[in-house]
């Protein structure tokens, strides 16, 4: 696996534990690539924070997209 691959799996529960989630991990959980997501982002497609040049994606979204519970993850 490459620096900028990630493991679909490992993705999916960092999605479902935390509420926001990095573009490689949202871009593994929908079978893109970094790039498309970026563009994705920049388009206005998938809504997006920034902080000081960080891209976060709300996770409540990921999992609506995806038709899993749509619960606020538990903060501990």
């Amino acid at each position: 696996m490459t620096k900028h691959q990630t493991d679909t799996s490992a993705a999916l529960d960092r999605i479902a534990s935390s509420p926001t989630a990095d573009v490689e991990d949202v871009a593994a959980v929908f079978g893109v690539g970094r790039s498309t997501a970026y563009a994705a982002v920049k388009a206005g497609e998938w809504p997006a924070i920034r902080v000081r040049g960080r891209v976060r994606i709300p996770t409540a979204w990921v999992r609506g997209q995806l038709h899993l519970d749509v619960a606020e993850p538990a903060t501990a």
